[in-house]
């Protein structure tokens, strides 16, 4: 099976062993550099000196667009106002661009005309784990093909890969002490609809009913920060709410601990067993894209029900993927609210249906609730690692057609065998 960590050095060695590949660490895309602050080394380099192509893994992070474009500009065009030839008298006479400040002695001057060769190769596609709109747009404007495969879903496998046989006998409890978890460390920019989830649980009177980290005492990362400051996402109405409700905390949430609060994104602390439904606050909420890391695998390894709250459209997405839903039990309408607080305030209305059952009614929800989190645990473990592989393998034969590229020297069949087992 595919480790995770070592996802470039294979796609480099396999499939793409004609192409340099290049590709962001985890992050990196949210550097928030001016396109002349961005360095070369700011992206990691798998090569082979003999290729024309090249290709840009933005595959770890969802894309913002002022965070990808200097990173594009520098893939694409590393120095487009200084001919080739003219950087290689520079790097030869050691007036080195891109920060470099190196004695260059006689014998590494091919090296580094090989370095400049090596940048200027021609970029020809993005590789990317989301669906919107921008990855198209990105596409035009640049002249790039786009391969999409599932990232995360290959994460989850490799990070998860032990919960199978520690949950594989686990049945569903009926006796939680907590109706249900929530990780909600970071509350500002784009996760600042967070506050506002929390302010909806104090005013609905829910967070006894809980296990639900959210922090009041980071400097750093505040929610009142978040409500003053001029380029929040929040709208006047989920402000006028926090300030009213928020208040009302006396403490921070902690679900386990004050160092290992749980959201580390291979963690899964054991105590969330406690709980019942897993409520998932994704970071992408308030863009229009398709993009769902490993947090929603976290309550299908640890067969949880989950309510998701995420992007319109997350949870279909999720579901083209063979997944099972909660549609028989809860109203999942909420997937399908463009408007942010109206789709955030759907999830909460339904959750708090849940926590005001009576026990006898909520036993019923847990029986029916049973076979559902039982199929997703399976499906997750087998079938779904066989459609992310597929994905991945025919949507590359696909950009090797668009390109022109004469695959015959790849073995599809072993690496697809590898991808899976």
């Amino acid at each position: 099976m595919l480790q995770i960590n070592h996802v470039y050095e294979f796609f480099y060695r396999t499939l793409f062993k004609d192409f340099a590949v290049h590709a962001l660490p985890n992050g990196g895309i949210f550097t928030e550099k001016t396109s002349d602050e961005i360095m070369f080394t700011d992206q990691l380099v798998f090569n082979s000196l003999h290729t024309t192509s090249k290709i840009l893994f933005v595959d770890q992070e969802p894309i913002i667009k002022k965070f990808i474009v200097p990173h594009i500009n520098l893939f694409k065009y590393p120095d487009k106002s200084i001919p080739i030839d003219t950087l290689i008298a520079d790097f030869c006479s050691n007036q080195l661009p891109y920060g470099l400040n190196l004695s260059l002695k006689t014998e590494e001057i091919p090296y580094y005309v090989t370095f400049i060769h090596l940048i200027y190769k021609d970029a020809v596609a993005l590789v990317v784990s989301e669906k919107s709109n921008l990855i198209n747009q990105l596409a035009t404007e640049y002249n790039l093909n786009i391969l999409y495969y599932f990232f995360h879903g290959f994460a989850a496998l490799d990070w998860f890969r032990g919960f199978y046989a520690l949950n594989y006998n686990k049945t569903v409890q009926i006796d939680y002490q907590f109706d249900f978890v929530t990780f909600n460390r970071l509350v500002v920019n784009d996760r600042s609809y967070r506050c506002y989830f929390i302010s909806l649980l104090v005013e609905k009177k829910l967070i006894n009913d809980g296990q639900i980290s959210f922090s009041l005492t980071d400097s750093n990362n505040s929610w009142k920060h978040e409500v003053i400051c001029a380029n929040t996402k929040l709208s006047d109405k989920a402000i006028t709410h926090i300030n009213k409700h928020l208040p009302l905390l006396n403490k921070s949430l902690i679900i386990d601990s004050e160092d290992t609060n749980g959201y580390a994104s291979a963690d899964i602390p054991r105590c969330i067993n406690n709980s019942f439904w897993h409520i998932v606050t994704e970071t992408v909420f308030y863009y229009d894209k398709l993009h769902l890391p490993e947090k929603i695998f976290k309550p299908i390894v640890m067969k949880q029900p989950f309510m998701l709250i995420a992007a319109p459209g997350n949870l279909a997405y999720l579901k083209s993927y063979g997944f099972k839903t909660f549609d028989s039990i809860i109203d999942e309408s909420y997937d399908t609210i463009p408007n942010p607080d109206s789709r955030l305030e759907a999830v909460v209305d339904q959750l708090s249906w849940y926590c005001n059952l009576p026990s006898s009614k909520k036993l019923d929800v847990i029986k029916a609730i049973e076979p559902i989190v039982e199929y997703n645990f399976h499906w997750f473990f087998n079938e779904f690692k066989h459609i992310i592989a597929l994905e991945l393998i025919d949507n590359t034969k696909s950009l090797f057609i668009n390109l022109n590229f004469n695959d015959d020297t790849i073995d599809y069949a072993n690496i697809s065998k590898t991808l899976i087992n």
